[in-house]
């Protein structure tokens, strides 16, 4: 049935559209064959289990769809080939028609020359003036001539070079859409072998259906009890963030009436004292006494952190090299059996054996804690939001660290498999994000 799938979606790959230009076609076809190999290298690193696994099933999955994409892309090349082709051999219609042209012209102006003014004609032309400036004016015209069919020579010499390289640059895309075709061939006939070795593992894993119902739900239990934790973790950040701006606020107003910092108050003052503080300054100032309204939930400085991680949805580097997302988002059906539905607050990348993991944006060390089935977890703050690394070992950053942009936090952990995977979320405040958007295509 898979198999049947994949053919379908081969017939359907032949006739898809793309306007992607030929750059984009080519960066998108080197970024989709890395896929690929990764995938390879990933089932590879897995090989010396011979029962299959979910993780062998999700690469297979994750590969048959870049080999997919793949197949489109190439499909598109040959269109963008195609298209060149046809505007080539336009082009070199136009200048044959050219070359005849000015072939014609300057036959025409040979026989003219030849027929009406041999030299001697041409003598007895400009000796029969009538005035020195008419002789002037004949001598002139024969130059005139002479120089004419100087250019219409040189005219047909360059267009006729121009022909040769149109000629040659059409056989070169001509050799060019041969290359593509071929590989795109190999690549259906790839397709279909990783489509049966798909359908094969479905099948070796439907066998061990109770084994799968128990993992699955160990596996939701550890999910559950690391949402709790980074729920958790994030109101105490919150909590956290709350105070900072209060006390923001009450040192701003404070020193906007008057008070200083360091003689009237210090770090060390309490919110309370500094409210009297700002009470007796208002009152000194006849002014109201200040209004207990809400706080801002986060200070200048954390705005426009957070503003700046915002802008940079769909750009955020992985926080891996090189990845493929083998666990979704949120809800979705059980790739074997039927019924289960996987609940993830996070991505799942799989990497390659000793995989440094990185930190996907500048921020601050919230926590780092070991989480059961997760190994150990890295909470990033960026303002109120938050990126999440779990399934770490070699941890090289502590709680209150200042992280740079792509700065290595840890190590992606190796299962007794041979699995290698991090898991990757991002939250805004206390709500879980689908982090798949987030990150740079």
């Amino acid at each position: 049935m898979k198999v049947f799938r994949i053919l379908i979606a081969l017939l359907l790959l032949t006739v898809t559209t793309n306007g992607q230009t030929k750059e984009e076609l080519q960066k998108q076809k080197v970024l989709l064959q890395d896929q690929i190999d990764l995938a390879n290298t990933l089932l590879e690193q897995t090989k010396s289990n011979r029962e299959s696994s979910i993780n062998q099933l999700q690469t297979l999955n994750q590969k048959i769809e870049a080999r997919e994409r793949l197949i489109k892309t190439m499909n598109g090349q040959i269109r963008r080939i195609d298209l060149d082709i046809r505007t080539k051999e336009k082009e070199i219609v136009q200048l044959e028609v050219r070359i005849d042209s000015l072939k014609s012209d300057y036959a025409k102006l040979i026989e003219l020359a030849q027929r009406n003014l041999q030299p001697a004609d041409q003598l007895m032309f400009i000796l029969s003036s009538t005035s020195f400036t008419q002789a002037l004016k004949r001598i002139q015209y024969f130059k005139d001539m002479t120089s004419y069919r100087e250019q219409q020579v040189n005219q047909i010499h360059d267009a006729q070079i121009e022909l040769a390289e149109e000629k040659e640059a059409l056989i070169a895309r001509k050799q060019e859409k041969l290359t593509v075709q071929e590989s795109q061939e190999r690549e259906k006939n790839q397709l279909l072998v990783d489509a049966q070795k798909q359908e094969e593992t479905v099948t070796s894993l439907k066998n061990k259906e109770g084994e799968l119902k128990n993992d699955i739900q160990k596996k939701q239990r550890e999910a559950e009890q690391l949402e709790k934790q980074i729920k958790r973790i994030i109101a105490e950040e919150l909590r956290k963030a709350r105070l900072r701006a209060e006390r923001n606020n009450l040192e701003k107003e404070a020193e906007e009436l008057g008070l200083v910092k360091g003689k009237d108050f210090n770090p060390r003052t309490s919110n309370k004292v500094l409210k009297k503080l700002i009470d007796k300054a208002r009152k000194g100032k006849g002014l109201e006494e200040r209004d207990e309204g809400p706080s801002y939930a986060m200070t200048p400085e954390s705005r426009a952190l957070a503003n700046n991680f915002a802008s940079n949805k769909g750009a955020l580097p992985w926080p891996v090299e090189r990845g493929l997302i083998t666990g979704k988002f949120g809800k979705h059906p059980h790739p074997v059996v039927k019924g289960i539905i996987v609940d993830n607050p996070h991505i799942e990348i799989s990497t390659e054996q000793g995989a440094i993991v990185r930190a996907t944006f500048e921020g601050e060390v919230s926590s780092v804690v070991p989480i059961p089935g997760a190994n150990v977890m890295v909470l990033i703050r960026h303002g109120n939001y938050f990126t999440v690394y779990s399934n770490l070992i070699g941890v090289q950053v502590k709680s209150g660290d200042l992280i740079s942009l792509k700065q290595p936090i840890g190590t992606a952990f190796t299962d007794e498999e041979g699995k290698t995977m991090v898991q990757f979320g991002i939250w805004k405040d206390a709500n879980i994000q689908d982090p798949g958007p987030w990150l740079s295509k």
